[in-house]
């Protein structure tokens, strides 16, 4: 009777959990598409996807798992090196 009861127990709290997360859910996207409407910005979810797409499709990552970028391999750019040491006042500003 103990066991039937505990996994009733966890049933009820496994479909409580997914409610929540679901009502969560809802929640999210009305007020994502109710900011993007009056900002125009678009959500975060829909921008990250939609730069995940455009990888997958634009070749991004079969570019470089396949082969070099056009013109990558004779690009030769010269840099100057130089010190840069902190002055007094960054030395303050740190401690």
């Amino acid at each position: 009777m103990g066991r039937l009861l505990f996994k009733l127990f966890l049933a009820f709290f496994g479909l409580v959990l997914l409610l929540g997360m679901l009502l969560f859910l809802l929640v999210y996207i009305a007020w994502a598409s109710l900011r993007w409407l009056i900002t125009g910005q678009k959500p975060q979810v829909a921008v990250v996807w939609q730069r995940y797409r455009e990888m997958r499709r634009g070749g991004m990552w079969q570019q470089t798992a396949s082969r070099p970028a056009a013109g990558s391999v004779d690009d030769v750019v010269d840099v100057e090196v130089r010190e840069v040491r902190p002055d007094n006042d960054q030395i303050k500003r740190l401690r």
